[in-house]
């Protein structure tokens, strides 16, 4: 029998709460949760009366909950569903009208296409495909246009954005502009038990690997590129940085599913370094820290783009058409 929306919420916070990756003192907003579980705010706010309930938060002076019965401190960062993946769990609910898990689906196909091509992607075709409305064909379409994967050029088409070699370099190259700016900001803000908890993740998959799943890799990846430069407090460049996410969703797609998850360590000592300059507040060994690693990491990422479009298989799907040569 399947488990209610409520039922599902309750399990995943429980469990995340239970490994540490929602640590006590987390502030647990409603809109937050709603957003990454793709649900409307009634079923989040009823699940997190129940768990206030049976004690597994507490309010305070402020919106939301705090994790724990009586935490010693509030800890205040934006909750994505790498919390929910990195503790074994998923972040999203099983209904038929899942429009995240669908955008998932579609991200998947979209990227590995990109990789080989310009496509055009129709509208229509989509929703058929899928089984859904236009309107939640609409709402994962603007998902994908927000990572700069697919752009609008006329009703009801849209094109697949080619991730060439040319393109790579200069998303590569944002990054290494801003990135390195941003976590030196962030050591001035960051708690150090955030750090504490990037760095255990780290060890946790290192003793673990090769014998993880892709998905954890991805929760690592956005511990460092996308919630430590949360912390540092620009706004419009985090905006900025939403546009070079192709970037990670190549090896997202690429590793442990199309090619195999390298030998060696694929990025934990480099992330790692950064973390240990952050928790020893060096914003500037941090910043060249993460410098290097966004510079190393083109040649792996180009590579690994070179192999996938002269060898890998692509099967399609009827909403795309080529319209360039393969």
């Amino acid at each position: 029998m399947t488990k209610t929306l409520k039922d599902q919420l309750y399990e995943a916070l429980l469990r995340s709460m239970a490994s540490g990756h929602l640590e006590p003192g987390l502030v647990l907003l409603e809109g937050n949760i709603a957003d990454i579980f793709g649900m409307s705010r009634s079923p989040v706010r009823q699940t997190l009366g129940r768990l206030h309930d049976e004690g597994a938060i507490s309010r305070f002076d402020g919106r939301g909950f705090l994790v724990g019965r009586a935490p010693g401190s509030i800890v205040r960062r934006s909750l994505t569903a790498a919390d929910f993946r990195a503790a074994g769990g998923r972040a999203s609910v099983k209904r038929t009208d899942s429009w995240r898990a669908l955008a998932e689906r579609v991200e998947h196909d979209v990227v590995l296409c990109s990789m080989k091509g310009r496509l055009e992607l129709n509208e229509l075709q989509l929703a058929k495909s899928l089984g859904v409305s236009r309107a939640t064909t609409y709402r994962i379409l603007l998902q994908l246009q927000s990572l700069g994967v697919v752009e609008k050029v006329k009703y009801s088409s849209w094109n697949v954005v080619p991730l060439d070699d040319d393109r790579l370099h200069q998303l590569y190259d944002a990054r290494r502009q801003l990135e390195p700016f941003m976590i030196a900001r962030a050591c001035e803000r960051i708690a150090d038990k955030a750090i504490q908890r990037y760095l255990d993740r780290l060890d946790q998959a290192q003793a673990s690997y090769p014998r993880i799943e892709a998905s954890q890799l991805d929760a690592l990846e956005n511990d460092l590129h996308h919630e430590a430069l949360e912390q540092g407090g620009n706004a419009e460049i985090l905006t900025m940085l939403q546009r070079t996410r192709p970037i990670l969703l190549i090896s997202k797609h690429l590793l442990g599913g199309e090619i195999e998850l390298p030998p060696g360590d694929p990025f934990f000592a480099a992330h790692r370094q950064v973390f240990e300059a952050m928790q020893q507040r060096r914003a500037a060994q941090a910043s060249d820290a993460l410098h290097r690693h966004i510079r190393d990491s083109e040649a792996l990422v180009q590579e690994r783009l070179a192999n996938f479009r002269h060898a890998g298989e692509l099967r399609e799907p009827g909403y795309l058409r080529w319209l360039s040569q393969r």
